[in-house]
């Protein structure tokens, strides 16, 4: 069961792993869909065109927007990679560490000792919530989320480090774990 990161969304979320592995049209379908008028620049047809998107995950409160392209179906893969990012940054999933292997969908990414998905790979954002789920087990530790997921501790620094999101649960849970926060060299 995920856990909110923090209290900010009130309610505990009911979600599981393979929600982080939904498709597109799956992940979709448990969120409110808006589209609104864009503001800021953009000339006629952004004034003109409700073509901002705005994703609500339902069973979290969680939100993301889409609205830098004059495009709604660019806006909507947007907002929809942003929902992804914040669904595995801000909410934890309980691991039993007696029985934890890297899942088969993670062992497809992982070569000699790296992470080979980009922010673009479908499995980015389930990895990056995985990587968190284990620090948060693992009491803050990257070596020993390193050790669990058969990858090199600068490996799941640098993941967490590529994005801002990943990166500031990692140092939020380090927080709460007493530590300080992790420099970009992945040292306290």
């Amino acid at each position: 069961m995920f856990e909110p990161l923090n209290q900010r969304h009130g309610r505990a979320a009911r979600a599981t792993m393979s929600d982080r592995l939904l498709t597109d049209d799956h992940l979709l379908a448990l969120c409110r869909i808006d589209f609104y008028r864009g503001s800021g620049p953009g000339g006629q047809k952004r004034n003109k065109t409700s073509n901002a998107v705005r994703l609500t995950h339902i069973a979290t409160g969680i939100q993301a927007t889409g609205t830098e392209s004059r495009s709604l179906q660019l806006n909507k893969l947007n907002a929809l990679r942003r929902l992804r990012i914040k669904l595995a940054s801000e909410l934890r999933e309980r691991i039993d560490l007696l029985t934890f292997a890297p899942p088969d969908w993670f062992l497809a990414i992982r070569h000699e000792g790296k992470i080979t998905a980009s922010h673009r790979h479908p499995q980015y954002a389930a990895c990056g919530g995985l990587l968190l789920d284990l620090l948060s087990a693992l009491h803050a530790s990257p070596s020993a989320v390193a050790v669990n997921l058969g990858v090199a501790t600068t490996t799941v620094i640098r993941f967490l480090e590529a994005q801002p999101a990943f990166w500031a649960a990692a140092n939020q849970i380090r927080k709460s774990e007493g530590l300080g926060a992790l420099n970009r060299h992945g040292r306290a």
